[in-house]
């Protein structure tokens, strides 16, 4: 009579997963796991895009767009901000929502990675057609822009399509790639956008420029991951300027 070959080990069951029951088939899959894969992997198909370098103006459309409710939209025209930018504001908007909202106001965003200004100002006239101006709107956009006058052309579309009591601001760029070749050519570009946007601030009584690029200016690697997006610390620094500039 032959020896009686080993018995193989029985793999352990993760710490917050019961034994599977007599009726299971095979391991369970952890209802815990599940449920921060789920959370993963509804965070990467919305950040996706942010993890590299701005997309070009060809692929935006492709990006994922973060929209607000309507419901939102309606809270926050007359009691918040609304705000349309592209993929620093699809990231940073959550942080300055929550701060927001802290002092009793709501944000309504909507932010495409890769998106240029004028299909952005294309959505803002589009729900300002069916709904009336808001308070306070913030446009952070012109990262995507090569030709600073098409900026201006899109400022003054902006200005002309909300009333004197709509109060305007527009977050200036800094883009200087070093993760990629262009740099200088991405400093020339922000350079000749942010100059775009200060002539538009002194036509505008209502508009005013938030200043991101000269804070940047100062630690560019404290701030930015790729010299475009931001770092926790930009992130902060960025949403702070916003929620002075539209609660001061």
């Amino acid at each position: 009579m032959g020896e009686t070959p080993p018995r193989r080990p029985r793999r352990p069951y993760a710490r917050d997963t019961d034994p599977p029951g007599r009726h299971s088939r095979g391991m369970q899959v952890p209802r815990r796991r599940t449920i921060l894969a789920v959370a993963a992997a509804a965070v990467l198909t919305t950040a996706g895009a942010l993890g590299t370098p701005a997309p070009t103006h060809a692929a935006w459309q492709e990006n994922v767009r973060t929209v607000s409710a309507d419901r939102t939209w309606q809270v926050a025209r007359g009691h918040g901000v609304w705000m349309y930018g592209d993929s620093i504001t699809a990231a940073d908007a959550p942080q300055l929502a929550g701060s927001l909202h802290s002092r009793g106001l709501t944000l309504a965003w909507d932010a495409t990675p890769g998106i240029p200004t004028e299909p952005a100002v294309d959505r803002l006239l589009e729900r300002l057609h069916d709904s009336r101006p808001p308070a306070r709107l913030v446009m952070a956009l012109g990262t995507n822009d090569g030709d600073a006058r098409l900026v201006a052309a899109q400022v003054e579309r902006v200005m002309h399509a909300v009333p004197p009591t709509t109060r305007v601001w527009w977050v200036n760029t800094w883009k200087q790639r070093w993760l990629v070749t262009g740099g200088d050519s991405d400093r020339r570009a922000a350079d000749l956008v942010n100059a775009a946007l200060a002539q538009a601030d002194r036509r505008h009584g209502n508009l005013a420029v938030v200043d991101w690029s000269v804070v940047v200016a100062a630690e560019p690697r404290r701030y930015l991951r790729d010299g475009v997006h931001t770092l926790p610390a930009g992130r902060e620094a960025r949403n702070g300027l916003i929620l002075r500039a539209v609660t001061g």
